[in-house]
């Protein structure tokens, strides 16, 4: 065997595995249907009764799709209300994660009904560990979710390396770091506080939910309130 057909044969062999890490990672991931963890029960206002206000803009970033092909973020924070998740497939702390899924899941099962966001709610994963979160494991759970029949669209974006990511996570407020062993090895674990980003169509901030209020209920409350203000708001990808 050559030394071209080695490395292309090794390069099969590490995509194979990835999707099939990326597949167990979803069965991780999906069907625990986890509690959001909320620690505090708000009574909510009536959507439209209150001001969001603007917290920060939303930075220009060139991500890579579920197909791998260059994308700026504006095509997915602009034109809709969007809530938008940092997340890594291989997060395994019940608080974490698994509890922005399980919101998201709910939250976009209920706005598919819902005539006021159901056209105009976008949901956007991002990943916090390119190295492993390839396009390849992004395609697998985005298709996971778009077979799942929803029509509020759920997109899941990485990057070419974290080089590329740090400037972005600095600019959201996102913290994080990655956890290395006595070895002076990366563990895998990335350690990062949940934060939910909810973003109007003219790409501003205007809410930031941790564990402690984030919730299906105060979420899609949020997006309908930015609906109403933003009656135009369509939740159509504008594509790279």
């Amino acid at each position: 065997m050559s030394p071209d057909t080695a490395r292309e044969a090794k390069g099969r062999a590490r995509l194979c595995a990835r999707v099939a890490a990326a597949a167990l990672l979803l069965l991780q991931l999906t069907p625990a249907k986890a509690e959001s963890g909320a620690s505090v029960t708000r009574n909510l206002p009536a959507p439209g009764s209150y001001v969001l206000q603007r917290i920060q803009r939303t930075p220009q970033i060139s991500l890579l799709d579920a197909a791998a092909a260059p994308v700026e973020l504006s095509a997915y924070t602009r034109g809709a209300v969007t809530a938008l998740g940092f997340f890594y497939g291989h997060c395994a702390d019940p608080a974490g994660c698994p509890v922005a899924w399980s919101v998201f899941e709910t939250a976009r099962d209920a706005a598919q009904h819902d005539p006021l966001i159901a056209a105009r709610l976008r949901l956007v994963f991002v990943s916090l560990d390119p190295e492993r979160d390839t396009p390849a494991v992004m395609r697998l759970l985005q298709s996971n979710e778009k077979d799942n029949g929803a029509d509020v669209p759920w997109s899941f974006l990485t990057s070419a390396s974290e080089r590329e990511l740090t400037p972005f996570l600095r600019a959201m407020g996102q913290n994080v770091a990655y956890d290395i062993n006595d070895a002076g090895q990366r563990t895998g674990t990335v350690d990062h506080m949940l934060k939910v980003f909810l973003i109007d169509p003219d790409g501003w901030v205007r809410e930031i939910y941790s564990t402690a209020f984030l919730t299906p209920e105060a979420l899609l409350n949020d997006a309908r309130t930015l609906a109403m203000e933003f009656p135009d708001a369509s939740n159509r990808i504008a594509g790279p």
